[in-house]
């Protein structure tokens, strides 16, 4: 899945629903005693999603939250049903700066432990409404559909583990596409080719490179891959809502 993501699970009702605006509540004159009401800008959330993410190699799934906003102080997240699952705020120097982009990815028990469908209740389909309040004191709103249709995760075909090497400056990865879920169709597929490093300022070499949804191939770019060097690949078949399922292999490349 993602590096640096932060698990929605410890995050989980975290704190209480935002307090609404004043001028929902209005506020008191101390010299008239009269309710004066405030205005507090309202602004949409520039980006918004709630997504599957599945394994189809690994045998897990989980969820996925991106959320996009200037100067956020805090932020949360409420399911179809109203129900509080996630709030977050900043403090101290970072609520003076306020937030900006914000990527969350739920723990992924494997399927043997949390059946796909167990999975599926308890993160129902609907619409999630995102609320957050703003270092200016607006009100940031938005929302994000979550369905239930998955992808089947696409068909690799070379390289797969046990392969023979591949030539660093021709290294072409192949796959089959997805069938689409039923009601929805595949809008395109992710491609991920990715070196562990001994580097804690840049752990992961990765190449990500969206492609269409006709695609069944990529030729890695010269210069990318290194001599002698293994490396993981995967592909992520993306349906129309956002949910993606991945298929992954690895494979080396020649001295």
């Amino acid at each position: 899945m993602r590096l640096y993501a932060v698990t929605l699970a410890t995050m989980l009702l975290a704190s209480g629903s935002l307090t609404a605006s004043a001028a929902e509540h209005g506020t008191r004159d101390t010299a008239t005693s009269e309710p004066r009401a405030v205005q507090r800008v309202v602004t949409r959330l520039e980006d918004a999603r709630l997504k599957f993410e599945i394994n189809s190699t690994d045998k897990d799934g989980g969820v996925q939250v991106f959320i996009d906003a200037e100067e956020w102080k805090t932020m949360s997240i409420r399911d179809p049903q109203g129900n509080l699952i996630f709030s977050t705020s900043t403090r101290g120097r970072l609520a003076r700066f306020g937030g900006s982009e914000l990527f969350l990815e739920s723990g992924e028990p494997p399927f043997s432990e949390l059946p796909l469908r167990e999975l599926l209740r308890q993160w129902p389909a609907g619409v999630y409404t995102f609320r957050g309040t703003g270092a200016g004191g607006e009100v940031f709103r938005g929302s994000a559909r979550l369905t239930h249709r998955l992808p089947s995760g696409p068909s690799l075909v070379s390289p797969v583990e046990g392969s023979a090497p591949q030539k660093p400056s021709d290294t072409v990865m192949k796959w089959r596409r997805a069938p689409a879920p039923e009601g929805s169709r595949i809008i395109g597929y992710e491609v991920l080719v990715e070196r562990e490093t001994d580097l804690k300022a840049l752990p992961v070499v990765t190449l990500d490179v969206m492609m269409p949804p006709t695609a069944t191939r990529l030729r890695v770019p010269p210069g990318f891959l290194c001599q002698g060097t293994k490396y993981s690949w995967e592909v992520l078949a993306i349906e129309a809502s956002g949910n993606q399922t991945l298929s992954s292999s690895t494979f080396t490349t020649s001295g």
